[in-house]
């Protein structure tokens, strides 16, 4: 599971920014010891109707930055390596960096970041610091963004555009990919493309309606832009329960994945894939442990 791979002099110390040059070797690692497969492909494999002589892996992204054409797709293409796309449409359509983003953007900059939430208690305080190491200020940041998953939506909403306003002007390091980006990506044979909601909404914190209309929203706009219609679905965040299963399910997906870590086995439900979570801090060892099933 990944997320954006952006060029090694862009210093953004976000977990999910990995390094175009650690991307690469990642790559070359798993192509030596994996059979790289489609996600249609996996599904033969596990079904049994298909055999290899390595294991296999499958490469997946959320969310749809600009990186996964600009960096991931020439370092695949290189290596004749499929991988799956999970795309927020609303992202794509109407050009909108998501409340996460607009909060992680503010580690481009240099300076202290000073974040004050109020609400009917007392008022929480957040530092992101400028000067720091990059997991320093990556676990700084992370704090500020699980407090706020815990808000409801309009409070949320409020709070990151208070915040974001303060620090207006930050050149975003972070984009989204557009229609014709999206056309691209799906014209190529390595290429899937998945749904992963409209508004990456936390699914567990909306009602059944908003659940499938979201889910037919985002399959809409996808069969719109690509002229292929999604078999696949990521759940945004990792959240999700059975009933949400059962509608992403009903809404005709054939294969969800997670954010629990774990290999993919004839016995793990279509609907509940596991994935090993990949960031920008793995040392080769890590990574090499993560993917082996040592961590």
């Amino acid at each position: 599971m990944y997320h954006e791979v952006l060029p090694d002099e862009i210093s953004f110390p976000a977990w999910t920014v990995v390094k175009e040059s650690d991307f690469r070797w990642q790559m070359s690692y798993l192509q030596k010891h994996f059979d790289i497969l489609h996600l249609d492909n996996a599904l033969e494999r596990v079904k049994g109707q298909e055999v290899g002589e390595k294991p296999f892996a499958v490469i997946t992204f959320d969310d749809g930055y600009k990186g996964n054409i600009n960096n991931v797709f020439p370092v695949m293409e290189s290596m004749n390596l499929p991988f799956i796309v999970y795309v927020s449409t609303r992202a794509v359509v109407d050009n909108h960096l998501f409340w996460f983003d607009r909060i992680l953007n503010l580690l481009a900059l240099s300076e202290d970041v000073h974040v004050e939430l109020r609400g009917p208690k007392p008022a929480e305080h957040f530092i992101i610091p400028g000067k720091a190491t990059e997991p320093v200020r990556w676990l700084a940041v992370q704090d500020l963004l699980e407090r706020l998953k815990r808000m409801s939506v309009d409070e949320r909403e409020y709070c990151v555009e208070h915040i974001t306003e303060k620090y207006a002007g930050v050149d975003p390091a972070l984009e989204m990919l557009n229609t014709e980006d999206l056309q691209k990506l799906a014209t190529s044979n390595l290429v899937a493309i998945g749904s992963h909601t409209h508004g990456h909404e936390l699914l567990d914190q909306l009602d059944t309606s908003s659940v499938i209309d979201t889910l037919q929203t985002s399959k809409l706009h996808i069969a719109d832009i690509t002229g292929f219609t999604p078999k696949h679905f990521s759940y945004p965040n990792g959240n999700y329960n059975q009933s949400i299963l059962e509608l992403v399910r009903d809404c005709g997906f054939e294969t969800a994945v997670t954010t629990k870590s774990g290999f993919w086995t004839s016995k793990t439900e279509f609907m509940e894939i596991p994935r090993f979570g990949i960031g920008r801090f793995e040392t080769s060892s890590k990574f090499k442990a993560r993917v082996s099933g040592f961590m």
